[in-house]
């Protein structure tokens, strides 16, 4: 009698313990503390900043701050350049300088990320100030893709990228109006359906050819920008035996608006718009099977075949690194379940056997 009240209490103890380890699934995959460091959006391939940018962005760590009160901007000979520092979307912050900048003159920004479980060093990026440039007036314009049949990846859920749905599914082409490019990287970008919000890009989301830019976005929690789907079916080894925790569209026809908003701009730039339609009329034969092969741990399956929005060769990103923000724990439930059972098992024996 002792003998079992000691153990079921040991055990009790032990699966405690094992709870406070085994991550929820909200926090399943988050990005290792500052994987991605402060970053300060600028015109590709080191083109000129316009010397009336309403405000310079500065993008905090991922799922981290930046400290305000570090953000400089400075001459070549570490002159600070008079500005001000205030909150921007997305948890940035924006330096607006009391006056123009000077077309030609070569200026350094800089900044400190606030990383609670490391160290951070203040980071830094040169440019060159450029003429005056008309602020934007007009966004651009917007079509959708045909809509296809297939398997793809689902990011905004704790799975970060790696859930693979079957489903019908459209990508937005954007095209940016001339008087936007030069201002791209100080704008921030959302998507609403039907007047509901789908997704968000920060600063820099878009490139000057209106693709979304590959940020890590898997840790972000965060839908593709320009990815729209229905899901039609579930084809990963857990996939199979319930609903993905994200949402998708409903069938049928839909408008999605694409709305963008230049940082600290006074000024209100006009949605574009594109009317779709999703269906799972057709579907794709024995796509289930095909990918569920090799695939007993609740790991990726087979690439084979994945749409994964139109973004292709992606560098993988690294792994979470951090236990304590980055720890994936993939049929951890299971494996207490199946420890619990052994346990009864074994107790019963015990019992009989005492009889």
């Amino acid at each position: 009698m002792h003998e079992n009240t000691w153990k079921w209490s040991t055990v009790g103890m032990f699966l405690l313990g094992m709870g406070a380890l085994i991550p929820t699934s909200a926090h399943a995959c988050a990005a290792p503390n500052c994987m991605v460091g402060v970053r300060f959006p600028l015109p590709e391939d080191g083109g000129a900043v316009p010397s009336n940018i309403p405000g310079l962005v500065t993008v905090p760590p991922l799922l981290e701050s930046v400290d305000s009160s570090t953000v400089r901007l400075l001459l070549p000979d570490g002159t600070q350049v008079p500005a001000t520092v205030t909150p921007g979307a997305h948890q940035t912050q924006v330096l607006v300088p009391d006056a123009p900048l000077v077309p030609g003159t070569t200026y350094r920004i800089e900044a400190k990320g606030v990383c609670q479980f490391q160290p951070t060093q203040t980071e830094s990026v040169t440019f060159t100030a450029g003429p005056a440039l008309p602020l934007p007036t007009t966004t651009g314009t917007l079509t959708a893709d045909t809509p296809s049949q297939g398997i793809f990846n689902v990011y905004g859920d704790s799975s970060c990228g790696d859930r693979q749905v079957e489903g019908n599914f459209t990508t937005l082409r954007f095209t940016p109006s001339p008087e936007l490019v030069p201002f791209l990287p100080w704008v921030h970008w959302t998507v609403e359906v039907d007047g509901e919000p789908w997704s968000y890009a920060k600063h820099s989301g878009l490139t000057s050819t209106g693709e979304e830019s590959p940020e890590p976005r898997r840790y972000e929690y965060n839908r593709q920008l320009l990815f729209l789907y229905t899901f039609c079916d579930y084809v990963g080894c857990a996939d199979s035996y319930q609903r993905p925790p994200i949402e998708s569209l409903p069938p049928g026809r839909h408008r999605a608006t694409l709305k963008a908003t230049l940082e600290h701009a006074n000024i209100t730039l006009p949605p574009v718009s594109v009317d779709f339609e999703l269906s799972c009329a057709a579907r794709v034969a024995n796509a289930g099977m095909s990918q569920m092969s090799g695939c007993s741990d609740g790991g990726t399956e087979m690439d084979g075949g994945i749409v994964d929005g139109g973004i292709v060769d992606e560098d993988p990103l690294p792994e979470p690194v951090d236990t304590k923000k980055g720890c994936t724990q993939a049929g951890g439930g299971l494996t207490v379940l199946g420890l619990l059972s052994t346990l009864w098992l074994l107790g019963g024996r015990n019992s009989r056997r005492a009889k």
